[in-house]
């Protein structure tokens, strides 16, 4: 039989594969996008990638190397800003992204695909590219890396300007876009794709990073709020807390119980309730993230 310290080595060693694995996988999609989409049409989008973009239209520089450099700088500043703990998956991300532009340059150009405008619908390319990029960036974020570029400078500008990281993100990703028009290596119609590449690849980012996470919290007053209190405690084995409130229209004091619970399970609690008391005044809400005994680990 084995000990509990085994099992838990056991799960910290599979959840640590199981992360590393994750960024790989990410930062492998976000760079697939990046070079047979987005290189191959001069599409400035935001961050490393958008500059290299803006260097190989203008020197004619390998887009690897601009964000293999770019990369390298921001790494250094991140770490002497936001301590050791930031480097080693940041590092791992930043490094990585640039050797896989690399190879899948090579592919593409070894293959004899041609994913180029004159190829393809530019709203087609525009579509998938955003949609794998935004899932593998959403996949390295959720495993806590990030692929570097400016997405350490949003860090650094979260932690000590206090600048939510989202507004950072559109700031700096159109200073970029902006930059590839003002130069001339994007157009204006090409400038409003990287618009809508930008967005696409947010909201998929977005909802990945969260997907799992969002639970509904439901609160709940009834008449039978101790039979629907032994149904979420025993048969759901759901934390429940109960709130002592106060009907503003009769006046009188009740219990309001407060529960968070699983899309599934959400719906079996609402036959729960109707089948206990049908006239139960009870409502729930998103909860976009949800972390803790019972959620994030086990009890």
């Amino acid at each position: 039989m084995n000990s509990a310290p085994e099992k838990t080595n056991r799960k910290i060693i599979f959840n640590k594969i199981q992360e590393w694995t994750t960024i790989t996988l990410g930062v492998a999609m976000a760079a697939f996008a990046f070079s047979f989409f987005l290189n191959v049409n001069n599409i400035v989008i935001g961050g490393g990638s958008g500059l290299g973009v803006i260097f190989k239209d203008l020197f004619g520089i390998d887009p690897a190397w601009t964000v293999l450099v770019l990369n390298v700088v921001l790494l250094i500043a991140g770490t002497l800003t936001m301590g050791k703990n930031f480097f080693v998956k940041t590092a791992y991300g930043s490094l990585s992204y640039p050797l896989f532009v690399k190879l899948f340059n090579w592919i593409y150009d070894s293959s004899g695909l041609d994913f180029s405008a004159g190829n393809m619908d530019m709203v087609l390319i525009i579509l998938f590219s955003s949609i794998i990029m935004g899932l593998g960036l959403g996949l390295v974020v959720k495993a806590g890396a990030t692929t570097g570029g400016t997405e350490v400078g949003q860090q650094i500008l979260l932690k000590y300007l206090h600048i939510p990281y989202s507004t950072s993100l559109y700031a700096l990703d159109g200073l970029v876009i902006f930059l590839g028009l003002l130069v001339g290596v994007a157009s204006v119609e090409y400038t409003l794709y990287s618009v809508v590449f930008t967005y696409i690849c947010g909201v998929v980012m977005d909802s990945v990073v969260f997907t799992g996470m969002a639970k509904r919290a439901v609160y709940i007053i009834s008449h039978q709020n101790e039979a629907i209190k032994t149904e979420l405690l025993e048969k759901f084995e759901r934390g429940v807390t109960s709130i002592r409130v106060v009907g503003e229209y009769s006046k009188q004091n009740r219990e309001m119980l407060v529960c968070v619970l699983s899309a599934g399970e959400y719906f079996r609690l609402r036959e729960i309730i109707a089948k206990y008391d049908p006239k139960a005044f009870f409502y729930s809400v998103k909860a976009s993230e949800v972390r803790g005994e019972g959620f994030t680990y086990d009890r």
